[in-house]
């Protein structure tokens, strides 16, 4: 029983997983916050009826409200360490989650909110949205390696060194943000994302994420020769057919329901 992240079913499309933090007012992170969520990514994980997984924060303050500085206050060296390793193991599960993990950001992306939100696949976020790394405020070290990932050096340095936000439209413009909506229609565009992935064969769909996660920091020929590998791999596979039989006869494809 979770008292502060919830999984339920996209009532769109049976394959979509939406995992909803709900910790009020604005959903700032503890140590139990955190083991929650990583059991819903993990189960989530290892649910086959799964194609698509969105993330995202009840209310429209927060997405995530960085950790719990309350909590955080109370930390000595033993607890700190155990806090972070779960919070490592967090972001790990969700990048390596087995499907794409879309995360619709709904107002406040602060410090580990923001790691989490870079390591999603995929990001829409409504007009009200921020994004901050604030732990120079309060003499910590924040998320920029998993920041790193998605924006450039100097804004990370940016953001870093003197914990002001930017806007959604900001990162929007870097290619962070694939759509900025109005907050009510945060959801839906969301949704719409996901039911284009859970249009594909959803072998092909995970051994594409486990490439691209592969090949992130191969060399161009180490990683091609991955890709090609991969493709002789899902070739051979019956969903792989029955997509090129479907474009062929200018139908939908068919690929069964996974149980």
């Amino acid at each position: 029983m979770s008292d502060h992240v919830h999984i339920t079913r996209s009532p769109e499309h049976e394959a979509i997983a939406v995992i909803t933090i709900d910790r009020p007012p604005r959903n700032a992170m503890s140590l139990q916050a955190h083991r929650e969520l990583l059991a819903a990514v993990r189960q989530t994980h290892d649910d086959l009826s799964v194609q698509c997984v969105i993330i995202t924060g009840a209310g429209d303050k927060s997405f995530v409200a960085g950790g719990d500085l309350n909590e955080h206050a109370q930390l000595d060296p033993q607890s700190a360490q155990i806090r972070t390793t779960v919070i490592r193991e967090v972001f790990a599960a969700v990048r390596k989650h087995r499907v794409p993990v879309i995360a619709a950001v709904n107002g406040y992306a602060l410090g580990g909110g923001l790691a989490l939100m870079a390591s999603c696949d995929m990001v829409v976020a409504s007009d009200n949205a921020r994004f901050s790394l604030p732990e120079v405020k309060v003499g910590v070290m924040g998320g920029t390696r998993h920041l790193r990932r998605i924006v450039p050096d100097k804004v990370v340095r940016m953001m870093a060194f003197t914990g002001k936000p930017v806007d959604a439209q900001y990162f929007h413009a870097l290619g962070v943000i694939h759509e900025v909506v109005p907050q009510e229609q945060l959801m839906e565009a969301a949704t719409r994302l996901a039911l284009s992935i859970c249009e594909h064969s959803p072998q092909c769909i995970e051994l594409m994420k486990e490439t691209i996660n592969l090949t992130e920091h191969m060399d161009l020929d180490e990683g091609y020769h991955v890709e090609c590998y991969a493709t002789s791999i899902i070739k051979a596979t019956p969903q792989a057919h029955e997509a090129v039989q479907a474009v062929l006869e200018k139908r939908k494809p068919d690929f069964g329901r996974r149980q």
